[in-house]
């Protein structure tokens, strides 16, 4: 599109009442529902409800789509007002944030399992450097299988991955076309406020994730030296669900003495630690950022 030096005020009208949702998923982004919630499939932690949207491990926040094309397509006003314009869109009502949110128990689609996990270990082993002795050791415990697409599928187990699933989250094993990584998704009617969970002996620390391959690089990092951990992963940075965490292991009758904040050595990150020394206590929280990577599979990657 050849883009114009400037936008006449009409114009900039219409794009602010473009509808986000309908504008987006024409640029061929995708999202899935979740409760009032539109979370997008590829980067988790980007939610966009009644023309809002916020992008909490990049710590973006906003409304609209010119401010989000902006911010996401990386085009100057001028420019994403006219790219916006360029579509049909709907314009913006609050049709999407009075949909009932669903109350329906989470069923696990064991359906889409496979029996073959060449994908599965060929991701985790080679090209993510998952030490393969956790990676066989949680198939065994069936707290991850390959699907029909080749996703790995991280299965939510209640009691530190020995309970019954109540949630689970997909990743992709082959980059996707438009070339911004790898898939990824919560299944719907996931658990809220919970994520894939490991016990390592009886926990007395609660070390928390952005994701479960940083869940499994630190693992693969620390393997003879982690003992009385439970590892927990968030799917970005959500405060939420370290507080459920921490009263579900208390209600199992452990006594958690630490919560290991885990996350990635970013902006994002340590803002988000300073937001947790809020809710709680200093003794209780500990920092744990990846000292040379960004992640903590970057981290593992620079190990080998």
């Amino acid at each position: 599109m050849n883009y114009r030096k400037f936008v006449r005020e009409d114009e900039t009208m219409k794009a602010k009442d473009v509808d986000l949702l309908s504008y987006l998923e024409s640029k061929g982004e995708t999202f899935k529902k979740e409760g009032k919630y539109y979370r997008h499939t590829e980067h988790d932690s980007l939610i966009i409800r009644d023309n809002m949207y916020a992008w909490n491990s990049r710590n973006e926040k906003g409304y609209g789509a010119i401010n989000f094309a902006k911010m996401y397509y990386n085009l100057s006003f001028v420019e994403a007002v006219q790219d916006i314009n360029q579509g049909n869109h709907k314009t913006f009502t609050r049709s999407h944030s009075n949909e009932q949110e669903s109350t329906k128990p989470f069923q696990y689609p064991q359906h889409l399992e496979v029996k073959n996990q060449d994908k599965l270990k060929h991701y985790l082993v080679q090209e993510r450097n998952i030490d393969p002795r956790l990676v066989q050791w949680l198939l065994q415990k069936d707290l991850i299988a390959q699907d029909k697409r080749n996703n790995i599928v991280f299965k939510w187990r209640e009691q530190g991955g020995k309970g019954k699933i109540v949630g689970a989250d997909r990743q992709g094993t082959i980059k996707m076309n438009h070339g911004r990584g790898t898939f990824k998704q919560v299944l719907t009617n996931a658990k809220k406020d919970t994520g894939f969970t490991v016990d390592i002996g009886k926990p007395t620390k609660m070390y928390m994730f952005e994701s479960p391959i940083d869940l499994l690089s630190y693992w693969s990092l620390q393997k003879d030296k982690l003992q009385g951990a439970r590892l927990v992963s968030m799917n970005g940075l959500k405060n939420r669900t370290i507080l459920q965490s921490f009263i579900d292991a208390r209600k199992e009758g452990l006594d958690i003495k630490k919560v290991v904040l885990s996350v990635d050595n970013d902006s994002a990150g340590k803002k988000f630690i300073q937001k947790m020394h809020l809710l709680l206590e200093d003794r209780m929280l500990q920092s744990n950022l990846p000292p040379r990577g960004k992640d903590w599979n970057d981290e593992l990657k620079k190990s080998v």
